[in-house]
């Protein structure tokens, strides 16, 4: 017979040969023709040769379907599809077009659908089955799936046809090429370890997703622990313990269980209590300062409750987890905490209470206690005076006795201490009020003055003060008679100053800051003039007289400039100086206390001040009379004398005298 051969592409064929071949090849792959003999060509397509003209192919129905690859719903029984040869041919080159398309791979070669891990757990070993249904994903080729660490031993191993099951390098694996769902049951042991009395077995668990772990102790009284479990739940049914948990992903089974201790019916609360009691005694009132110390043992509370003396306001609470607290008419405290507590748990509270001559230290006692004791401490915080009188169940200790928490709550000393135990005391206190005395609120450390002396009696004066002030609004001065103010400074900020009904100079002051235990002192700066009525003589008397304050002055120093030209003594050189101060050679040093500030006067630097100040003055003073100023010239490089006087006491009068001749007038 005769053979001729025809070479058509391997798909098209394949869509009509579904029967012969499982796989058809790829027709750009170089490898995608099949040689058929002539009458098989025939036998397949109906071809006929001897037939002249167009030729019209007779394809099965069925051939169809598995050619374009759709099914049609419904019997169709011997039908069949007649094609010319043209149309059939662009049936086979889009079969082959159709075929040629590669699919998507999919993104994971396998998902587990599901896996469980149930265990009977013994003394000396544990033995589990895995059970896991998986899915396959990818087609073609063989896939290789982690299953178990190969920590453990394999005891039996149920798996499908064509799953196969080795040994990698640090896991059993599944190896198969098939596709679609598998599922795999294995069953395998694991060691038990025991240390002091409890019991653990553990292994990492290699298929990925979540498990869920049924485990079945061999007795009933079984406390066990699973790691990581994100649910549990603990049964008792066939005199065995059983246990289902939930696991995450990577998260190993680890279990350890010990023998169950026998469940004890709750025993009820009990309280015990410390309580911290500070009582301040100040006018009219009694301020308390309580620290309630609880041990609370057996059962977690979240209420307490605590009796408030009688006629006391309860001002605060405050706690660890403190909810809210409220006192009701019979003066019962009410506590409330967000959670239970149990153990140790302090509460804090300050209350007042209303005062006579005679009254009792009030406390606040916790209820429902099985037993109290305290402490009670006593301050004054107004000027009274303290004492106890006959104490009924409680006893007077030495101050020194009572706890540090009750001595941090004051910067006061503590005058009475008492320690109680129990609630039914009684501690009563004898308050006097006394008169209070008038203290020191105003002091001048020092009173440094500079002054330049005219022959014509004319005088300028600097006054510095060094004061410490507490709460005064003024230093009050009365000023030499005929004096002029030019200036006034206060921690040097210029002021104005006032005058009250008596004349006496009001200058505004400031508080001193603190600096350590003292009161800072600050400067207090006045210049002033003081002209007579008419000029002095070149020989006689001067009287200078200083300003008086109403608050001790500590040190007095006067620096006094005269014209070079007079003679200031008296008889055979005796100084013409008299008077409260006296003349020295230098000014003592004086300190009174770490905040005192002593002047250090520079009268040479002071008198070239005043100078200029002075002809600033008298300049001003012409321009607005419209006249030529006059220089005077003040004794800057005349005769200094030092004159001081140590402590001048309020309303003290401070003057000198100073005999002298030889000043003449200037022109």
């Amino acid at each position: 017979m005769r053979r001729e051969h025809w070479a058509i592409l391997a798909v098209a064929l394949t869509g009509l040969c579904t029967a012969t071949w499982a796989q058809a090849p790829k027709l750009e792959d170089g490898r995608g023709q099949v040689t058929l003999t002539w009458n098989e060509f025939v036998k397949i397509t109906g071809y006929d040769p001897a037939k002249k003209g167009a030729q019209v192919l007779t394809v099965p129905w069925a051939e169809v379907e598995k050619l374009i690859g759709v099914k049609v719903e419904g019997k169709i029984k011997g039908a069949t599809v007649d094609l010319p040869w043209a149309e059939f041919k662009a049936l086979l080159e889009w079969s082959i077009h159709r075929e040629g398309k590669d699919a998507s791979p999919p993104p994971t070669d396998f998902i587990v659908a599901s896996s469980r891990y149930a265990g009977a757990l013994g003394e000396k070993a544990a033995a589990f089955t895995l059970t896991a249904k998986l899915n396959i994903l990818r087609q073609k080729g063989w896939k290789t799936i982690p299953l178990l660490p190969q920590t453990v031993a394999l005891t039996k191993v149920t798996l499908p046809e064509g799953v196969f099951l080795h040994a990698g390098g640090k896991s059993y694996d599944l190896l198969t090429d098939k596709t679609g769902e598998i599922d795999v049951t294995i069953e395998f042991s694991v060691a038990v370890t025991t240390s002091g009395g409890i019991r653990q077995t553990t292994f990492q668990r290699v298929l990925p997703g979540s498990s869920l772990l049924e485990l079945a102790f061999d007795r009933e009284d079984v406390d066990a622990k699973v790691a990581n479990a994100q649910s549990m739940v603990t049964k008792v049914a066939d005199k065995a313990a059983h246990v289902a948990a939930a696991l995450p992903s990577a998260a190993a089974v680890a279990v350890s269980w010990e023998r169950a201790l026998p469940k004890v019916p709750p025993a009820p609360t009990k309280l015990y209590a410390e309580t911290r009691t500070l009582v301040a005694v100040a006018e009219g009132l009694l301020l308390c300062q309580e620290t309630v110390n609880y041990n609370i043992l057996h059962t977690a509370v979240r209420e307490l409750s605590l009796q408030v003396p009688q006629n006391a306001s309860v001002l605060t609470v405050s706690g660890a987890n403190l909810q809210d607290w409220r006192v009701d008419d019979a003066g019962k405290l009410q506590v409330v905490l967000k959670a239970e507590v149990v153990g140790s748990y302090a509460l804090s509270l300050a209350y007042e209470q209303p005062s006579q001559a005679d009254a009792a230290a009030p406390v606040v006692h916790p209820l429902g206690v099985e037993r109290e004791r305290g402490f009670v401490g006593v301050v004054a915080v107004a000027n009274v005076e303290i004492a106890a009188g006959q104490v009924q169940g409680a006893t007077a200790i030495d101050v020194r006795q009572l706890p540090g928490d009750i001595v941090s709550m004051t910067n006061q000393p503590i005058l009475l201490a008492f320690r109680h135990l129990g609630s039914q005391f009684t501690i009563p206190l004898t308050i006097r009020k006394h008169e209070e005395v008038g203290v020191l609120v105003t002091i001048v450390d020092s009173a440094a003055f500079t002054a330049m002396q005219l022959a014509d009696g004319r005088r300028i004066t600097k006054a510095t003060y060094s004061v410490r002030n507490n709460r005064n609004q003024f230093l009050r001065l009365t000023m030499p008679a005929g004096s002029e103010i030019w200036s006034v400074s206060v921690g040097g900020n210029t002021v104005s100053p006032a005058k009250d009904s008596a004349g006496s100079v009001l200058v505004p002051l400031v508080r001193s800051a603190r600096g350590g235990q003292e009161l800072a002192a600050f400067p207090v700066e006045i210049v002033f003039v003081e002209a007579p009525q008419k000029a002095v003589p070149e020989k006689g008397t001067m009287h200078v007289t200083l300003p008086v304050c109403t608050v001790p002055v500590m040190h007095v120093m006067y620096s006094y400039y005269v014209p070079a030209e007079g003679d200031y003594t008296v008889g055979w050189g005796e100084s013409g100086f008299s008077g409260p101060l006296k003349v020295v050679k230098e000014f003592a040093s004086l300190s009174t206390g770490a905040g005192t500030r002593v002047i250090a006067v520079n009268a040479a630097k002071q008198a070239q001040e005043m100078q200029k100040a002075f002809d600033a003055k008298v300049d001003a003073r012409a321009r607005v009379a419209g006249a030529t100023p006059i220089r005077v010239r003040l004794p800057i490089n005349g005769t200094l004398f030092k004159l001081e006087k140590v402590l001048a006491l309020p309303n003290d009068k401070l003057f000198f005298d100073l005999r002298y001749s030889g000043w003449q007038t200037e022109e």
